[in-house]
């Protein structure tokens, strides 16, 4: 595994390549779940150390024909079989993924049936009661491993949070993946909130099967775990799909936060649009971008714009960046740009000629940044709790 990473992650830190790794596999035990909260106002199924636990879920006031729940316990015959058929049709996933293969102790399923729209979203909460004292080489490794079949002009909406108690530093590892398909003329919006350990290690993939005149959106917030990568493929399988990714990283301490995106065109008329943003606010903090777009021969008449901004507040603060457009149809309209920048002095000034002291004035600008990303979870309860996460956040870097 070492090697592995070294050669494909250059810009790892190696922290827990020399550990050992323990998967888990056994469920959590019933008073290892007492100290999970039930506070969540929407339909909502908990996975803890990659285990569906019904006892602390509530999948009430669901539509008519729509299953959240697991795979495994399901006894709908059409339901199993239909999402058996996309179940490991994914051919672009490396070794992280082929672990949550092998190790996945179960699949939940989000499975949404034609024409239905969902009302509310489907909130998945993951959490991890396994884990070891900070400084241990021991990482006990979790395999959550999650599918959405969205069938034909069905719309929902899926609210992925992985939660960390406040002052937690245990030392884990949780390896997700995630697959969503997308039916002819439906509509997803994914909101995925990551606040674990700042010693852990999250290494997540995301992939996204798009049918056509589609749309799948994505905002996410990560702030927690000591390396934290996401692995984000979007795949186009007809035309006039609409894609739109927002994400925000948040690196306070010696932290790696890293994206890696590919979004693929095969049709025509496709659209997408995508913002990644970032702050390293650590001298020893670390965030990396590498988002590729790929427009083949066929997918004439593609608009697709990227851009990444970067923030760095301390000296030795690292980003590395790498937007790549790959296009070999002749007839699109395709944009990426990047930023790394400081405060600008001409914002400041701007708060300080209006009597505003210079610490408000930064504080102000720094959160302002990433607000523009958080203001897009379309979950009030979800969006207020991830503003004050990440003033939390801030002000520690401040006060350190």
């Amino acid at each position: 595994m070492e090697n592995f990473i070294r050669i494909k992650w250059k810009w790892k830190k190696l922290y827990f390549a020399h550990s050992q790794i323990i998967p888990i596999s056994t469920p959590p035990q019933q008073d290892q779940l007492l100290g999970i909260s039930k506070d969540t106002h929407l339909p909502n199924l908990a996975i803890v150390d990659g285990f569906v636990v019904d006892s602390i879920s509530n999948l009430s006031n669901l539509p008519n024909g729509v299953f959240v729940g697991s795979l495994l316990g399901s006894s709908l015959e059409g339901i199993i079989k239909r999402v058996c058929e996309f179940v490991g049709d994914f051919k672009w996933g490396d070794l992280f993924w082929a672990i949550n293969g092998l190790g996945a102790p179960d699949v939940a399923v989000v499975y949404v049936p034609e024409n239905c729209k969902v009302e509310n979203p489907v909130h998945l909460r993951y959490f991890q009661v396994e884990g070891s004292k900070k400084g241990s080489n021991k990482f006990p490794v979790s395999n959550p491993r999650v599918i959405v079949v969205v069938e034909k002009g069905a719309e929902v909406e899926i609210v992925e949070e992985f939660v960390g108690k406040e002052g937690d530093d245990r030392s884990y590892w949780v390896n997700p993946v995630l697959e969503v398909v997308i039916g002819e003329g439906a509509k997803v919006r994914h909101s995925y909130v990551q606040r674990q350990s700042l010693s852990s290690a999250h290494i997540k993939w995301t992939s996204v099967r798009q049918e056509s005149a589609s749309t799948y959106k994505l905002v996410e917030i990560s702030t927690g775990g000591k390396l934290s990568r996401h692995n984000l493929h979007v795949q186009q399988f007809g035309p006039d799909t609409v894609t739109e990714l927002s994400t925000f990283h948040l690196s306070i301490s010696d932290q790696t936060q890293d994206l890696h995106s590919r979004l693929v065109f095969d049709h025509p008329r496709g659209y997408s649009r995508q913002l990644h943003k970032c702050i390293v606010a650590h001298s020893l903090g670390q965030a990396v971008f590498d988002g590729n777009v790929k427009v083949n021969r066929y997918a004439q008449q593609t608009d697709a714009g990227q851009l990444t901004r970067s923030l760095l507040l301390e000296p030795r603060a690292t980003v590395n960046v790498k937007p790549n457009l790959q296009i070999i149809a002749d007839d699109v309209k395709c944009s990426h740009g990047a930023a790394i920048s400081d405060l600008e002095e001409s914002q400041l000034f701007y708060f300080l000629a209006r009597g505003i002291d210079l610490e408000t004035a930064k504080r102000a600008l720094v959160f302002s940044f990433g607000a523009e990303v958080i203001v897009e979870l379309s979950d009030p309860c979800l969006q207020n709790q991830a503003k004050l996460h990440v003033k939390q956040m801030l002000e520690l870097t401040a006060k350190g």
